[in-house]
């Protein structure tokens, strides 16, 4: 009998492999930009988008593992993926707002 998450683990290996595949896209880009001395928001952004995409990967593998553990797990693994969400999400928004002159 076939397993039913096994369909969840090749959607999720497929996923992964996509989203590394655009993640190599964005590094490069901004690597050849950052070369020709083109530093700016853009590259910044582009890097932090790259990393929070490869964050949710992490996340959902992650999140297949501990759905199975108990409530201490469970509760250890949300305050980890709170506390990345939080390191990521606020220093990019961060580059948005304008520094008072």
């Amino acid at each position: 009998m076939s397993d039913p998450n096994n369909r969840g683990g090749k959607f999720v290996g497929f996923l992964a492999f996509c989203v590394t595949m655009f993640a190599a896209i964005l590094y490069l880009v901004s690597f050849v930009l950052s070369f020709w001395n083109i530093y700016d928001n853009t590259i910044a952004v582009m890097q932090s988008v790259a990393s929070v995409i490869m964050i949710c990967i992490v996340s959902i593998v992650g999140w297949r593992f501990v759905k199975t553990r108990n409530i201490i797990w469970k509760t250890i693994y949300i305050i980890v993926l709170l506390a990345v969400v939080a390191s990521v999400v606020i220093p990019v928004c961060l580059q948005f707002i304008p520094a008072a002159e």
